[in-house]
């Protein structure tokens, strides 16, 4: 076995366990905002596995379906964001 096969290995454990991590707080939760962070740790996670896939191959094919996890993962945060926004104002948080 070569070093770099040993390092894709490595990497590939490390990224599962972590892959493996975030699904159980997105399951877990137990508030919203705990679930939007773990989604938003996967989205992550799958933008580094397509990238270090794209190191060891070589090629950029995989650039914009990256792009569009990418915003995807901004637009999907920005919508958690505001709900909690406005279910906040409307519980009449803040300190009031």
């Amino acid at each position: 076995m070569t070093i770099q096969a040993v390092l894709i290995v490595a990497i590939a454990v490390v990224f599962a366990v972590a892959a493996a991590l975030a699904i159980i707080r997105m399951v877990i939760g137990p508030s919203i905002l705990d679930r939007a962070v773990a989604s938003d740790v996967l989205l992550t996670e799958v933008l580094c596995v397509m990238g270090a896939e794209a190191v060891v191959n070589a090629h950029t094919d995989t650039l914009p379906v990256m792009l569009m996890i990418a915003s995807t993962g901004i637009l999907g945060t920005l919508a958690v964001a505001r709900f909690v926004a406005r279910r906040d104002r409307a519980s009449g948080g803040e300190g009031r």
